[in-house]
């Protein structure tokens, strides 16, 4: 391997380790730690793609993936193909998004989701997940196709498809007095 891609590789893998940090997969921020079989940096397109059993974690949330792409803001003034001699990665910025793709798993203190596809935004702080998407809260489940998650308000939307979005709530158990 020729010096100058082991150098923009390893530039590129520096940073992508500290934008990282800049997207939310948990309300309490901080480092994102993400790893994978593999990583691939590719400079022009300001994205890197792990892949392989890939997990991320953040504060108490965990995501897992097949492969994730996370894809990077261009600094402002900087042109897409920078050829300044201060590095191949030198116009990259924050995480624009991320793209999970196949056998996502999104897991919280409180909750697992789970879907073939998840997208998340950094602009609107928004996870969409798709396919056969099942979130669980305790023993409570809800299944559709499409759930819309806003990290920021907490709020959420399931669609199912054309079909039917279906959930089975159990109750808390309250004992009466004397049993």
């Amino acid at each position: 391997m020729n010096r100058t891609l082991i150098i923009g590789l390893a530039g590129a893998a520096a940073l992508v380790m500290g934008a990282v940090a800049e997207a939310q997969i948990s309300p309490t921020g901080g480092p994102i730690d993400i790893s994978a079989d593999h990583v691939t940096a590719d400079n022009n397109a300001h994205s890197a793609t792990y892949e392989g059993h890939v997990e991320a974690l953040q504060g108490g949330n965990r995501m897992r993936s097949d492969t994730l792409n996370v894809f990077f803001k261009q600094h402002a003034g900087t042109p897409a193909s920078s050829t300044k001699n201060d590095g191949p990665a030198s116009s990259w910025g924050g995480i624009d998004h991320l793209e999970a793709i196949g056998n996502v798993y999104f897991v919280t203190p409180t909750q697992v989701i789970r879907g073939d596809r998840a997208d998340y935004t950094q602009a609107t702080d928004t996870l969409v997940v798709t396919g056969q998407v099942v979130v669980t809260q305790g023993e409570d489940v809800m299944r559709g196709t499409r759930l819309t998650y806003v990290r920021s308000t907490g709020k959420s939307t399931m669609d199912a498809g054309g079909g039917r979005v279906r959930t089975i709530f159990y109750p808390d158990k309250k004992t009466s007095p004397g049993a």
